[in-house]
């Protein structure tokens, strides 16, 4: 049954009501499943209770009645007791049907009053006067504890007092004494089947309220999951074109040498990086937005070399529009994810450059006691309390009205409000009007760890690469821009051909697209290359999807996962990382 039927039909039954305490043949199987639920949750502490009390009895008969009346009640109370212990462990097995596990547990309890009812009758017949107060207390113990329907409990204890009553007759018992006893155990059942119909006619209203906001949560959570492979889908097909034109346009820019083809090359290949830039910040945003669209992956880490990595990235930037860049940080390690922090980082630094209005920006960590304080420091036009409380909204820009897309789409600060969040790193914003603005992260410090030194970005690449990209545009702008960088590339467009040139090409390197025209994905086709070349190779996998499940799968293959539009440095620092690398002097001659 579907999620769509199954709500029709509570709404409806919800609308009808049920007054008889039955739901429709679909919704009361569910609710009996429900009702198991209930009772074997509850199982332990009802059995335990029940023997228990034969137990205590059982003592008092031995110890208050006459040997001889004791031992005679003796084998009811073990039944009783047999009867308790083989219905806990019948409905205690998973494999019991729920129908049967409530039959066997009501008969368990009709059986224990039935003995009580036997036993006050074999004392009386022996002359010995126990109370009945013992049936009241089995009535209690049914219509409060069981937990099981109206029908079935108000059954088991009317047939057991009814046993009562009928065994009175036969023997006799005073016309008087017995029509009280009569009168006492009627309206003690009255209370009881009563209790249990409003208590039954409560449940099963509460459990299609429950079922309802399952239902909601179900589908909401279906709704998540269909725009996750939305916005997967329209990530790929939208960076698959942005990902081969911006390899062009390096590639045309490194290869042209006239001034005027080389400032439009130029022009064009910053262009298709904002683009790209543009389209990352609305998919990550929307990612940021659906629950699982990002998962964390702390790890210790040193911040210097990220901080000066980024410095070193966006300098350019900012000599262009004389800002001032510095950053200043001692030897600090922390605790956090270094992806989602470094892309907090650039969009605080991306703000500053291009917002702040500022003449010096500086970049600042420092520790505080257990933790490490990272601080993006402008001296810019700063924010009236007004402007603060607005800056991290979403598409709000405080000094583009004209939305110009130059200056963005006004995420980047919303986007890093939420990974702090998400990272659990308390985000701080102090500014005043004319003093600037100070954006503060306060991470997790943590003891220092081996850190591999980072190759020169200035060295030149040599090395064998196979290229595995279906898309013709995107497979020959790559290898184009690879062989400018000095590697030696062979290009597939599937794995078969893959498969053939290994051979032939050697290849140190593997680069594979992940959305194949083929069955095989990216990664299968680079277990499937590293099987049949007899070696673990490096291989970066190439994807607009950067999903949780997909970062998860390229961790254990030891992969490197690059997202589309494949930006040509931090490609080239990969490649770096991956490939033997010549000087540049020693390149030179």
């Amino acid at each position: 049954m579907s999620l769509e039927q199954e709500e029709r039909l509570l709404l409806a039954q919800q609308r009808a009501g049920y007054r008889l305490l039955r739901f429709s043949a679909e919704l009361e199987q569910g609710f009996l499943e429900h009702r198991v639920q209930r009772v074997r949750r509850r199982l332990l502490l009802v059995a335990s209770i029940a023997i228990l009390f034969q137990l205590l009895y059982t003592l008092l008969d031995l110890t208050l009645m006459p040997l001889a009346v004791g031992l005679s009640v003796l084998p009811l109370r073990v039944l009783g007791l047999c009867a308790a212990a083989a219905g806990f462990l019948y409905c205690r097995r998973p494999q019991s049907p729920p129908r049967r596990v409530l039959l066997a547990y009501c008969a368990a309890y009709g059986f224990n009053g039935a003995c009580v009812a036997v036993i006050i009758h074999l004392c009386w017949a022996q002359g010995v006067a126990m109370p009945y107060d013992g049936l009241f207390l089995i009535l209690l113990f049914g219509y409060l504890l069981l937990g099981v329907s109206f029908r079935a409990v108000s059954l088991a204890a009317w047939g057991f007092c009814g046993l009562f009553l009928a065994l009175g007759l036969l023997a006799v018992e005073p016309a008087g004494f017995l029509a009280y006893q009569g009168q006492f155990l009627l309206c003690a059942n009255l209370i009881g089947s009563l209790g249990a119909y409003l208590q039954e006619h409560g449940q099963r209203g509460a459990w299609i309220n429950l079922r309802l906001l399952d239902l909601a949560r179900l589908r909401a959570e279906a709704d998540d999951a269909r725009k996750l492979r939305l916005l997967a889908a329209a990530s790929h097909d939208l960076r698959q074109p942005l990902n081969a034109m911006g390899l062009y346009a390096q590639h045309l820019l490194e290869q042209e040498q006239q001034p005027a083809i080389r400032r439009i090359s130029s022009r064009l290949a910053v262009s298709i990086e904002q683009l790209g830039r543009l389209l990352q910040s609305l998919l990550d945003y929307t990612r940021l937005t659906l629950p699982g669209g990002v998962q964390v992956r702390p790890e210790v880490f040193a911040l210097r070399p990220l901080l000066e990595r980024l410095s070193g990235e966006t300098g350019r930037e900012a000599q262009v529009q004389g800002i001032e860049l510095d950053w200043q940080c001692p030897e600090l390690w922390v605790r956090s994810d270094p992806l989602l922090l470094e892309r907090m980082l650039r969009n605080l630094l991306s703000n500053a450059l291009r917002h702040a209005q500022a003449g010096r920006v500086r970049i600042v960590a420092r520790e505080q006691g257990d933790s490490v304080r990272l601080e993006v420091i402008d001296d810019g036009r700063g924010l009236t309390p007004e402007e603060q409380a607005q800056v991290f909204e979403e598409f709000r820009q405080l000094d583009n009205p004209g939305r110009n897309a130059e200056l963005g789409l006004g995420l980047g600060l919303a986007i890093v409000r939420q990974l702090a969040a998400l990272l659990g790193h308390p985000l701080q914003l102090r500014s005043a009007p004319g003093q600037g603005s100070c954006f503060s992260l306060d991470l997790p410090w943590a003891l220092a760890g081996q850190q591999r030194p980072a190759p020169a970005a200035s060295a030149t690449l040599q090395g064998r690469v196979l290229v595995l990209e279906d898309d013709r545009e995107g497979r020959e702008a790559l290898a184009g821009l690879l062989r400018r960088w000095g590697c030696e590339v062979t290009a597939c467009a599937d794995l078969p051909a893959a498969l053939c040139s290994l051979q032939t090409a050697a290849p140190q390197l593997l680069i594979s697209d992940y959305r194949l025209a083929a069955v095989e994905d990216g990664l299968r086709a680079i277990d499937r290359l590293r099987e049949a070349a007899g070696q673990m190779l490096p291989a970066l996998l190439i994807s607009a999807d950067l999903s949780p499940e997909l970062q998860e799968r390229c961790i254990p293959a030891h992969v490197t996962l690059l997202g589309k539009p494949l930006l040509p440095a931090r490609l080239r620092q990969a490649l770096v990382v991956m490939l033997p690398t010549v000087p540049v002097a020693q390149a030179g001659g």
